[in-house]
């Protein structure tokens, strides 16, 4: 039998000139996004690309995805305070893992 593990991500994908202001980002800014703490955002790889934002937690209220996206988009500007941030760049993703159950 196998199991599908599916979590949602909110964020947004990094390109070249993100990913130059996470590089130079301003002192201190790095632990919103280099620390592993549930408010920090995580830089993950899915289906090929990079993102940057956070996981939703199992069973988030529909009406909480719209806080969630407002946070990442002001942690992300907070961070790369050079890069303009694109009202339809923060996204859900679906990170699929699946597993094998004996």
């Amino acid at each position: 039998m196998y199991e599908v593990d599916k979590r949602l991500f909110v964020g947004i994908k990094i390109s070249a000139k993100l990913q130059r202001e996470l590089d130079n980002c301003a002192r201190g800014t790095e632990r919103y996004f280099k620390e592993d703490k549930p408010e920090s955002l995580q830089i993950v790889t899915l289906g090929g690309d990079q993102l940057i934002g956070r996981f939703l937690r199992d069973g988030v209220p529909v009406s909480d995805i719209d806080n969630v996206s407002r946070n990442v988009r002001s942690v992300v500007a907070l961070i790369a305070s050079g890069y303009r941030i694109a009202e339809d760049s923060i996204q859900i993703y679906a990170d699929c893992t699946v597993r094998h159950v004996s």
